[in-house]
């Protein structure tokens, strides 16, 4: 996949944030602070996932269009920002939705355990 110059400038500018973990995801890159997905390069756009207020706020101002699932889905929280936006303000954002992403916690897996294994021994009845 040979990908834009733009985007190349965008993934390039992201790779600089710490910590941030990069995987292939759908045949793009996808970036990650933890476990927390906060990026992928689109194919005309940089989607990122904002917290509400910046979102609401580059929504209004007509930077970037609400993300559309197969266009068809709204998923909440994420946008899209055209690669044609002057760099300065994707790397904000990008900046915003990096600390956004590592604010929060996604909860540990539970572990399968056996239902023996939580419960207590029987006692004896003569005891």
């Amino acid at each position: 996949m040979t990908v834009a110059p733009r985007a190349a400038l965008v993934r390039d500018s992201l790779a600089t944030l710490v910590p941030i973990r990069i995987r292939k995801l759908f045949g793009t890159s996808a970036f990650f602070h933890g476990e927390r997905m906060f990026a992928v390069l689109g194919g005309d756009a940089l989607i990122l996932r904002l917290p509400e207020p910046l979102r609401t706020d580059t929504l209004t101002a007509g930077g970037a269009r609400p993300f559309l699932s197969e266009h068809l889905a709204l998923t909440h929280g994420w946008v899209e920002v055209p690669y044609g936006s002057e760099l300065a303000h994707l790397a904000r954002l990008a900046q915003a939705a990096h600390a956004a992403a590592g604010r929060g916690r996604k909860p540990a897996k539970r572990r399968f355990r056996r239902a023996a294994h939580r419960r207590a021994a029987p006692q004896p009845l003569g005891s």
